[in-house]
């Protein structure tokens, strides 16, 4: 390039800047959105496949996240600087203080690669698939031990408490260029692993969902002769679960291999309302008001390509 041909377009360079950016409206925005991904297995005796048979085990349904993870980075055509955590987390997280278990490899994040383009993509293509791997091998352990000493299971306390020290509010602004910015939100994605049925330690109405409740739900609602079961439910608080008291905000609940104790053994109705329409409506009731943005139930899923399908529209729906 001549030099007269260099200054002329580092002149038109600098009057772009200029005239871009004179004023704030005249900045372009960009929205990302980051995923904080918990996967939180219920781990009381309904991991036993002795007591609670089920098509596909936990470990299964956790592998099959973890090993979609590289598309899960895609999402939202989202190709560098994703600030993705992929954690399992713990209902009971006094099962971590074993020896046996490493704390820290119950985590991926790609936190530590902000604004670190290369060795972001040198992680993903050498040592993302040894990282899952870790987790998955881990996990299986968690299980084993779990399977044994039964670490009981305390839902309610769970999003009351524990889970706020795992979910993430970050808001980034990176400025790309002096006319574009990158706005970078992270949205926290919970995926439960649970049979839907609610114990806590507190005893009193509105802290628990057990088969004694549904069976109550049912037989009042046909009693009743109304027509709406959730109506008929969302009127009487008497069957509705407390709000937590820390708000849900920026979270949305995926719940995941809910027993439908209704069914029999070929899967037909028992009796209706079903206990799985009733523990949907319960469930969606609690955690909306409790300040999650959006909640899906599922019953146990017997297909591992559905388990993906379900969490990929999960994580792209906001």
């Amino acid at each position: 390039m001549k030099k007269s041909t260099y200054y002329i377009f580092l002149v038109i360079s600098l009057l772009t800047t200029i005239l871009c950016c004179k004023e704030d409206d005249q900045i372009k925005y960009t929205y990302k959105t980051n995923y904080n991904i918990l996967l939180v297995p219920d781990l009381s005796n309904r991991i036993n496949q002795s007591i609670h048979p089920k098509p596909l085990q936990d470990t299964v349904i956790i592998n099959t996240v973890l090993d979609g993870i590289p598309q899960f980075l895609k999402i939202g055509n989202r190709s560098i600087n994703q600030l993705d955590i992929y954690k399992i987390d713990f209902i009971n997280r006094g099962i971590l203080n074993e020896k046996t278990f490493n704390n820290s490899t119950f985590e991926i994040s790609f936190l530590k690669f902000k604004n670190k383009l290369k060795e972001a993509s040198e992680y993903k293509r050498n040592q993302l698939k040894p990282d899952i791997l870790t987790l998955k091998k881990e996990t299986t352990k968690i299980y084993s031990y779990a399977s044994i000493q039964s670490s009981g299971s305390d839902v309610w306390n769970y999003f009351n408490e524990t889970i706020h020290s795992s979910l993430s509010s970050q808001i980034d602004t990176v400025k790309v260029s002096n006319c574009n910015r990158i706005i970078s939100k992270t949205k926290n994605k919970v995926v439960l692993l649970t049979d839907g049925y609610i114990e806590t330690i507190n005893k009193t109405a509105g802290y628990h969902l057990n088969q004694d409740l549904i069976i109550k739900v049912r037989t009042e609602f046909l009693k009743s002769k109304s027509n709406d079961l959730q109506k008929f439910i969302l009127s009487n608080t008497q069957f509705l679960i407390k709000k937590i008291n820390n708000n849900l905000r920026n979270t949305d609940v995926l719940v995941l291999e809910v027993t439908d104790r209704s069914l029999d053994i070929n899967g037909v109705a028992k009796y209706h309302p079903t206990d799985l329409e009733i523990i949907k409506i319960i469930w969606t009731d609690w955690l909306i008001k409790s300040g999650a943005d959006r909640v899906q139930i599922h019953a146990a899923l017997s297909n591992r390509k559905d388990v993906h399908t379900i969490l990929k529209n999960f994580i792209e729906n906001k």
